[in-house]
């Protein structure tokens, strides 16, 4: 799994990826992205890859408020089965209702590789849910835990086949995100 420094991509004004960068590419390659080639993306709506109500409804309110002139940086976890990130999300409005999502890289750990995170791990019909922000693992109501502990917690690490992944936002990310939209003024306010 390779890290990255700066990765972009841009959605037009319905919403649907108009442009990925060349480092957008190689990553997504070498991190089991397989089939996410610029052909494959540009002109396909951005919902095609957010299927969960609350991660869309996030996406919706940060698009608005980038829309209206509020640019927006967002910290939050991207993973992979042997490497623990924090990045930076920096969206920005372009012309012509365009919006910019620029990601930076700002820390990134090795770890002991996680089963759970890696595409080729067989699956069951079961499923778990990661947050897509933080990527904690959800174990029980109102519990959420990091994948380590959440592969004990549920008993899986000796498992040959582990609970595919629904990738959703935690309710604490949410209100999260949520705050920091509500607390931003567009340009030019005081």
């Amino acid at each position: 799994m390779q890290d990255f420094s700066e990765i972009s991509y841009v959605v037009d004004d319905q919403d649907r990826l108009v442009s990925v960068c060349t480092e957008w590419v190689q990553f997504a390659l070498q991190n089991e992205g397989e089939g996410l080639t610029p052909e494959q993306l540009i002109g396909r709506s951005l919902w095609d890859f957010i299927t969960d109500d609350p991660t869309r409804e996030l996406y919706e309110a940060v698009l608005e408020h980038v829309r209206v002139g509020s640019p927006t940086d967002l910290v939050l976890r991207c993973d992979a089965p042997e490497r623990r990130r924090l990045i930076e999300m920096i969206v920005t409005r372009r012309a012509n209702g365009n919006v910019e999502f620029k990601t930076v890289l700002l820390a990134s750990k090795a770890r002991t590789a996680q089963r759970l995170l890696a595409k080729s791990t067989p699956r069951t019909a079961q499923h778990v849910m990661v947050c897509s922000w933080c990527e904690l693992v959800n174990v029980d109501v109102e519990k959420w835990f990091e994948v380590e502990a959440a592969m004990e917690y549920l008993h899986l690490a000796d498992e040959s086949e582990l609970p595919r992944i629904e990738p959703v936002v935690c309710p604490a990310c949410y209100s999260k995100v949520m705050e920091i939209l509500a607390s931003a003024k567009p340009l030019g306010e005081v």
